[in-house]
This record gives C-alpha cells, structure tokens and sequence, in this order.
C-alpha cells in the first residue's frame, strides 16, 4: 500500500510540474521569429531562406492585385522591387501572434535608383508602411496577406493620381 501511494504522489508531481514549465516556446513567439527571419532574407536578397519559410503552395493576397500570387510571383516581385530600391530595408514596427496568424506592422525605407513600375529613378529616399498577416502550418508561412501604401510610393516617386475623362 505504501509503495502505491509513494508512486500516486510522484506522478501528482510530474502532472503537476509539467504544467508550469512548458518545454517548447508558444508557437505564436516561433512564429515571430520566422517573420523576422523572412525579412531579414528577403532584404539580404537570400532567396533560398525565403523559399524555405515558406511553404511550396504559398498563396499570397495583395490588396489592389485581383490574383492571389505564389511564392514564385512573390519572390519575382521582391527582385523587381529591389532593382529599383537596392538598399531597401524593412524595419519591424510592431507583431502581434495569435495562433497560426502572425500580423504585423512594418515600413520600408530605401533610395529611388531605378525605374519602377513606369516612375524614372529620382535619387531621392522613399518610406512605404505596411500591414502584413501572415498564416502558418507546419513551421512555414502558408498564406500572406498584404497592404503596402503603393500610393504613398507613386506620389514619393513624382506621379500624381488624375482622374479619368468620362466615359460617354
């Protein structure tokens, strides 16, 4: 009886101790730290490391694009973007995890040193901010969503937003 008992308060123990200290991070602080992985790479132009955070069926949703984009899309984007901005770098503002979701707050900064999206090159500093939301599954960033303010861009860039004649 007395060795039954000494093994019921041993196991309350090991119950009782494994609930106060986890033995793996929360996956919300994991997945922050591949946000912060995914934009180190992608401003160091390391494309491998972005394809490895990511997951192959990537699909990613831009405010203003009608199209979800794949990982190849993204990546074929971000090398465009970098012609033109070469010195570009994302500076994290703020994350906020919950889940698989990662959100966060972000603002660009680089130097107009290539034509882009029709705008010559200018010379001049640009800052973009941005909202992204990031959904994981398995350790990997599955879907993006993104909202840049690619108006803020063309107006830093010398376009001017016109309006249309009317149509009769």
């Amino acid at each position: 009886m007395r060795r039954e008992l000494v093994i019921l308060v041993i196991l309350a123990l090991v119950v009782m101790l494994s609930g106060c200290s986890p033995t793996t991070p929360p996956r919300g602080a994991a997945n922050e730290k591949i946000v912060n992985e995914l934009f180190a790479a992608i401003d160091g132009g390391n494309f491998n490391r972005v394809r490895e955070l990511t997951a192959d069926d990537l699909t990613v949703h831009v405010l203003g694009v009608p199209q979800a984009l794949s990982r190849d899309d993204l990546i074929e984007g971000i090398k465009s973007f970098y012609a033109a901005f070469p010195d570009n770098k994302h500076v994290i503002e703020q994350t906020l995890a919950a889940d698989d979701r990662v959100a966060v707050i972000i603002t660009a900064h680089g130097t107009s040193k290539g034509p882009y999206q029709g705008a010559p090159a200018t010379g001049q500093p640009i800052t973009i901010p941005g909202i992204f939301v990031l959904k994981f599954s398995n350790g990997r960033i599955r879907e993006w969503w993104g909202l840049e303010d690619n108006l803020g861009l063309m107006q830093q860039l010398g376009l001017e937003l016109k309006l249309r004649a009317a149509q009769k």
